[in-house]
């Protein structure tokens, strides 16, 4: 079926309130999730992109809590991204949803993760600290800060390199390739993003807050499953 046609047929079930399930999404030709709500910009339209949203489903979103099984099968999923949606889940949590992610992926296939990057001057210097200099909340990013605890939707921790670096190794994914990020010595680095991969919002190819000095304002890394032998 031609994306246009599903694209009315979709549309058509919008209008009539009918809800995406797993079901379905498993039988499109070519399956790529979105972990969140997707954005109403025409960049993200894609064949097959199917987003997940721990608040709501429509035609082209599933309720589904990305910290929970997949009722997917293995090696079934084409693309995974998601983008400004990790750092809203304990850190702790996080190898599981990655590993998660891995096995619905065909062998070979790409999952393009991004989060807010620490690193940047932009979040770094909105961001509530203790003594110590250590980020303990970040009001741009919701919710609130109690007790010693960030809670109400908001930024749960605060990506850095090296932490999403030790993620990515612990996880089961065979290689990585860090696109943009903050070097352990501050130093940004900013490889070229292809974007058919998956399009993103906040890098400074399209936010002003970054384009001059050019720097990174997401943490963009790039996943791949291992191959088949």
């Amino acid at each position: 079926m031609e994306l246009t046609l599903r694209k009315k047929l979709w549309k058509l079930g919008d209008v009539l309130g009918h809800k995406m399930t797993f079901a379905e999404a498993a039988r499109l030709p070519c399956l790529r999730l979105y972990a969140g709500d997707i954005p109403a910009d025409s960049l993200y339209e894609s064949e097959g992109l199917i987003g997940l949203s721990i608040k709501a489903a429509d035609w082209n979103t599933i309720k589904h809590d990305i910290t929970r099984p997949f009722p997917l099968a293995d090696n079934s999923v084409y693309a995974f991204q998601a983008e400004d949606v990790l750092e809203h889940i304990p850190y702790g949590a996080l190898v599981p949803v990655l590993n998660e992610i891995c096995r619905i992926l065909k062998p070979g296939a790409c999952f393009r993760l991004s989060v807010p990057d620490y690193g940047c001057d932009v979040y770094a210097s909105r961001c509530q600290r203790s003594a110590d200099g250590t980020i303990v909340f970040d009001p741009g990013g919701g919710g609130w800060y109690r007790d010693g605890k960030p809670g109400g939707g908001g930024h749960l921790w605060f990506p850095t390199y090296e932490q999403v670096q030790a993620l990515v190794t612990a996880s089961d994914f065979a290689r990585a390739d860090f696109l943009h990020y903050y070097d352990t010595d501050g130093t940004p680095v900013t490889r070229p993003i292809d974007y058919a991969r998956g399009y993103i919002q906040r890098t400074p190819d399209h936010d002003a807050r970054v384009q001059d000095p050019y720097r990174p304002l997401s943490l963009v890394v790039d996943l791949y499953k291992q191959e088949q032998p």
